[in-house]
């Protein structure tokens, strides 16, 4: 019988974080679950295993390789296998570590049935007899392992104590200094909460919050999005109360501040130029359909240059009751099919390294690489270019990413202005919750995990002038 950390194995020795493959462990581990028939409570070790393995994976190696001779030698499965034991027994309190030995052991010994794990240092001894003995190595020794002096050598007691590749550490204490950096890393590491919007005018936070309390689900008000609640629950999303009904749509605090920002009004036409998979689609919808009339409602073009994504979007805008919703298949970047100057209002919520959402998303650390912030604040600019002439002179342009670095966002807009001379920075403060106005500063918006406990995002609303 397959177990939890069967599944974990499964989506480890696929995402390969450290290889920089894209795969994301989110779907991967959905895939595990339906391949393993995993019950509820396996699902939520493979989940915890998986990701905390991800999250913590160069301090894993770190660790594990006082008790091997020649880490490089391991056969990639088993150095999974280990990693999700060393895990377990240096991480998580509620596992005996004999306990997740012996599960590892197991595991090694399956490999080697199908004749894999011979390598190297292993082909003196059994696959599950050498995983046995590094793992009871490091249940003797635990002090063996020695991390680097924070104060004498900080880049790399950072790197390797929160897993965080070298260049992104050196970049962000040279941002926020050793504390702030140390404070933002950390809150990168840790379990986000999951966040969902009510889907209003159908459903309120408060109605929302009662439905999920009368099914035993705990939640809370969120901080500064009105219609976020946070969810104390274990449950796959699609089981929760209200799914099939469209009462809630999954979304973080931050991302919903930037619907706010757009601000539509009803009868107005709005573009979601990179809209997939649906999200702020949605949100934009909900906000321009209320206190009106079905047939005033604002609308809202989705436009995505992914016919599998926007295949979703129209799915989650019908289980949202969104029919003022209307998919484009089309590239921000490329030729537009639409005029000069109709729309009222533009969202562009461009690609970006992502390296605000690492906490939903860690193998983002291993991904990305220093070019790519680059590499994307280019194409941002151009994909920001592009929209900007579809836009009503008195409309509203608003530009946002999920990342952390300065230029994907300050750096876009400020050269962005430079080049066009019709556009202006507007004042965010008065479309922001009194809550939220105080990530607003010198009219644009910054969000983090530390302090404002939620995703990493940069925000600007722009107008454009009236000619």
């Amino acid at each position: 019988m397959h177990s939890a950390r069967d599944a974990a194995l499964y989506v480890i020795s696929r995402v390969r974080p450290e290889a920089g493959r894209p795969s994301r462990a989110e779907t991967l581990l959905h895939e595990s679950f339906r391949k393993y028939s995993l019950d509820s409570r396996d699902r939520r070790l493979a989940t915890e295993l998986v990701y905390g393995v991800i999250r913590n994976l160069i301090a894993l190696d770190y660790s594990l390789s006082f008790y091997i001779k020649d880490p490089r030698k391991v056969q990639p499965e088993i150095r999974n296998i280990l990693r999700l034991a060393a895990y377990q027994i240096l991480y998580l309190d509620k596992i005996p570590p004999r306990a997740a030995v012996d599960e590892a052991v197991e595991q090694a010994k399956r490999v080697e049935d199908r004749g894999e794990g011979r390598s190297g240092n292993v082909r003196s001894r059994s696959t599950g007899g050498f995983v046995n003995a590094v793992l009871r190595n490091m249940l003797r020794e635990p002090g063996k392992v020695i991390f680097p002096d924070p104060d004498k050598n900080p880049l790399d007691y950072l790197s390797l104590r929160l897993s965080y590749p070298k260049w992104l550490v050196k970049r962000w204490t040279g941002r926020f200094g050793f504390e702030g950096a140390k404070a933002l890393m950390e809150a990168g590491n840790e379990r986000p909460p999951l966040v969902v919007r009510a889907n209003a005018p159908g459903t309120s936070r408060e109605a929302l919050a009662e439905i999920f309390g009368e099914a035993g689900i705990q939640t809370a008000p969120g901080r500064y999005a009105p219609d976020a609640l946070i969810l104390k629950s274990h449950r796959p999303v699609t089981e929760l109360p209200g799914y099939d009904e469209g009462l809630f749509s999954v979304q973080d605090e931050a991302a919903q501040l930037v619907s706010l920002l757009v601000a539509p009004e009803p009868g107005e036409l709005v573009l979601d130029a990179c809209a997939a998979p649906g999200g702020k689609s949605a949100h934009l919808s909900s906000i321009g359909s209320r206190s009106t009339g079905s047939g005033n409602s604002a609308r809202i073009v989705s436009m995505d240059i992914s016919l599998d994504k926007l295949a979703l979007l129209k799915e989650n805008s019908l289980r949202l009751k969104a029919p003022n919703i209307f998919p484009v298949a089309a590239d921000a970047a490329g030729e537009l099919p639409f005029r000069a100057g109709c729309f009222d209002r533009i969202l562009l919520d461009a690609p970006c390294t992502a390296l605000g959402i690492i906490r939903r998303r860690p193998e983002i650390k291993y991904t990305r690489k220093p070019a790519a912030i680059a590499r994307m604040a280019a194409m941002q600019l151009s994909m920001l270019e592009n929209v900007s002439g579809l836009l009503k002179p008195g409309g509203t342009l608003v530009y946002s990413v999920c990342s952390t670095e300065p230029e994907e966002g300050e750096g876009v807009v400020e050269t962005f202005l430079s080049r066009h001379a019709e556009f202006a920075l507007e004042d965010p403060r008065p479309f922001l919750p009194e809550a939220a106005r105080d990530s607003a500063i010198d009219d644009i918006v910054r969000t983090f995990p530390i302090p404002h406990g939620t995703d990493g995002f940069f925000m600007a609303r722009m107008v454009r002038r009236q000619r």
